[in-house]
């Protein structure tokens, strides 16, 4: 079925080779897209437990581009982007001993690796080879288990399996409970080896389907499969909306770029950028509001083309009060690298605690189905009719039942006195007993 709508922006960096040379001292960059691509989404191996408390399922997903929504074909732009294989290993070996800091200069060397490269549009987002992967994955089968990198193809991780446990009672109907990856790898005689496993304590839902009634008062975070984080929610207010109902409006709250820590220097982030290296095999991504929106100026001072707007970065989560479903989302996040001390290697000592905007993406979830819709309008406009209808026939069968029954209580009471009163015209009253003829 389909599922979200993402519109993706690509950096393409316009003074690579002047800021390598020294000549400039930031950054430029211009944002090329959307490319926007349809994801589909369904459940395999849906089990219920025993007990009847968790559902069990494996997802699957698919994306299709949509030519017609999106600037032009990918393969048909070209573009310069950082080389991510080569940054993000020279960024993870940057605190390792001089000896092997050597040795990678001479691998990458011998490669033919630069710190930027000219690559289209539909490489860079579903795969181009990489020695520098190609290297490790020989070296180290366990760990890094792909020869060529790709933006979607690494979101997706299509390698892996996950398999996510639900709530299944009406205390927690969808919320996520625990969520296991495995790889689809064979190492000697076991395949599936069990990868990581998250398991949620707080209100956790995918996006799709939120708890009903919903107060301001009640938690929410969310989900994301290939982000492997959790974002919470802050509440805005409610809209009237037209079908009737009446929806919460969410963003997400800043506490979710907050308190990051660089995994390697193990000193703290700029507010504004969540890490998700232990998501990524170790490679220095974070993320953030597009734009860098609500973060510290300091993440962009050395990049020139990155202006945050509102109006255009800010997340909108709108959910139905009373039902719990998701009227709509539009939820803004970027990919960014964070680089540490690279000034070992020639090449990338530009580089050295650069910030570089990676992908700006625009998730949409779905419309509601005309299907929905109905429901929600037979909810809202039509259920209270006829509710008022059921009561007013209610009413009228009571007040019908009590008169019934009164009726049937005085004829009780008249049969019981074996009295039958006549009403004559001179007004005297005359019993049953007497004659009606006189004699």
């Amino acid at each position: 079925m389909p599922a979200a709508r993402l519109s993706l922006y690509l950096f393409n960096f316009t003074n690579a080779d002047r800021f390598l040379a020294g000549e400039d001292d930031k950054l430029k960059v211009e944002e090329v897209g959307p490319f926007v691509y349809q994801e589909y989404r369904w459940y395999v191996d849906v089990v219920l437990s025993e007990d009847g408390k968790e559902l069990g399922m494996t997802p699957r997903v698919r994306t299709e581009f949509v030519p017609e929504a999106s600037v032009a074909n990918p393969k048909d732009i070209m573009l310069t982007v950082p080389n991510l294989p080569f940054l993000s290993g020279a960024s993870i070996l940057s605190n390792y001993p001089s000896l092997i800091r050597t040795a990678f200069n001479m691998v990458v060397g011998q490669l033919g690796e630069k710190a930027f490269m000219q690559l289209d549009g539909e490489k860079y987002l579903h795969g181009f080879e990489s020695r520098v992967m190609q290297i490790c994955n020989s070296f180290a089968p366990g760990i890094v288990y792909f020869d060529d990198f790709g933006l979607m193809k690494r979101l997706y991780d299509n390698e892996s399996d996950y398999r996510i446990v639900v709530g299944a009672t009406n205390e927690d109907r969808f919320k996520i409970k625990s969520v296991k990856k495995f790889r689809n790898i064979e190492m000697g005689t076991i395949k599936d080896v069990e990868v990581s496993e998250q398991i949620f304590e707080k209100d956790t839902y995918e996006g799709a389907i939120y708890p009903p009634f919903l107060t301001p008062d009640v938690p929410i975070n969310w989900y994301r499969l290939g982000i492997c984080k959790t974002f919470n929610l802050r509440y805005l207010g409610t809209r009237d909306m037209h079908y009737g109902g009446e929806a919460s409006v969410y963003t997400i709250s800043n506490e979710t770029f907050s308190a990051s820590v660089n995994p390697i220097s193990k000193k703290p982030y700029p507010p504004g950028v969540l890490d998700i290296s232990d998501c990524y095999f170790g490679l220095p991504f974070v993320i953030s509001k597009s734009h860098f929106l609500d973060s510290d100026p300091k993440l962009y001072e050395r990049i020139e083309g990155i202006r945050p707007s509102r109006d255009l970065d800010d997340t909108q989560i709108i959910i139905d009060r009373k039902v719990g479903v998701m009227y709509n989302t539009k939820m803004s996040i970027q990919l960014t690298m964070m680089l540490d001390d690279l000034s070992f290697n020639w090449q990338t000592k530009m580089l050295s605690n650069a910030v570089v905007p990676v992908v700006s993406v625009i998730v949409d979830q779905p419309k509601l189905t005309e299907w929905t819709l109905s429901k929600l309008v037979m909810i809202y406009q039509l259920a209270p009719y006829i509710v008022m209808t059921l009561q007013a026939v209610s009413a009228l069968l009571g007040l019908l039942l009590v008169a019934y029954a009164a009726r049937l209580q005085y004829l009780n009471w008249m049969s019981k006195t074996r009295t039958i009163v006549f009403e004559t015209v001179d007004k005297n009253v005359l019993k049953a007993e007497l004659p009606l003829i006189p004699k």
